[in-house]
């Protein structure tokens, strides 16, 4: 169940993106938000180890104090707007706050939210993706521009037999059981070939009645791959997209993620959650 969810914001655009979703999560489980604001100086560009391909280097950007303070009243204006109303919500902000804090209230929380990375020119490559979903050990979920409203009633999880994508799974059963429609969707290869028919046998046994689908996006990149994913996932009006979130090693692309998954993260209609 979840009862606990931190919404994490960086005043940017992706405040009211990652709150929206928040309180939507919240209404749905009954649950209560807890919003964080980080600093882009401090939680923003290249940290942790990130490395950028060069298809995507990112634009690092050394804020002014006047600007950062204007961040900070975002994501507090943005708290007061959507998250306030919420019973037992909290508003943590210091200007001093660094991904530390995050991951020591995220790994504390049952789910984090974040606004879509790539939306915010001050703050073009977020480590806080990477961080949130490399350290936090907890589900990620990746808010677009239009949060949406009311229950997740068709979930669409992108099942490859990967112990992300089985991670994935767990983290988003509390969802599964919530909706109307699930599809397990496998994507290049063969139902059979990664266990879908077992994992639908499963997920039936705790009441979750789950279909399986499968496309053939042909030989192509990572990337496209992705762009055959959210095809499907925003064609059949789907409210959840779960995923594992895929890197590659030493040679990490855009967010410091597997090609698919940044496809994925930047250009999703819908909520996103992942799992690494």
């Amino acid at each position: 169940m979840i009862k606990s969810i931190l919404a994490v914001s960086e005043g940017g655009p992706d405040a009211v993106m990652s709150f929206r979703l928040a309180s939507r999560v919240a209404g749905v489980f009954d649950g209560v938000v807890d919003a964080l604001h980080l600093p882009v100086g401090l939680s923003g560009g290249v940290t942790g180890g990130l490395a950028m391909s060069g298809e995507a280097m990112p634009l690092v950007m050394n804020l002014d104090d006047e600007r950062l303070a204007a961040r900070s009243k975002e994501s507090e204006r943005a708290y007061k707007e959507v998250v306030a109303p919420i019973k037992g919500a909290t508003f943590t902000a210091a200007n001093t706050a660094t991904l530390d804090a995050m991951i020591a209230m995220g790994r504390c929380s049952d789910i984090l939210v974040i606004g879509r990375p790539g939306v915010d020119p001050e703050n073009v490559a977020p480590a806080t993706v990477e961080s949130a979903l490399h350290e936090c050990a907890r589900a990620v979920m990746v808010a677009p521009p239009d949060a949406g409203s009311g229950a997740f009633g068709s979930v669409v999880v992108a099942w490859n037999a990967s112990f992300q994508a089985a991670r994935a799974v767990e983290y988003a059963l509390p969802f599964l059981h919530k909706a109307t429609k699930v599809t397990l969707l496998v994507v290049g290869t063969k139902p059979d070939d990664v266990g879908a028919r077992y994992l639908a046998r499963n997920l039936g046994r705790q009441g979750i009645d789950a279909v399986i689908d499968a496309i053939d996006p042909g030989a192509v990149s990572a990337r496209a791959r992705g762009r055959a994913l959210l095809d499907y996932a925003h064609g059949k009006t789907t409210d959840l997209l779960v995923m594992g979130a895929y890197g590659r090693g030493q040679m990490l692309s855009f967010l410091g993620l597997g090609g698919a998954t940044a496809k994925v993260i930047s250009s999703c209609r819908v909520p996103l959650l992942m799992a690494h």
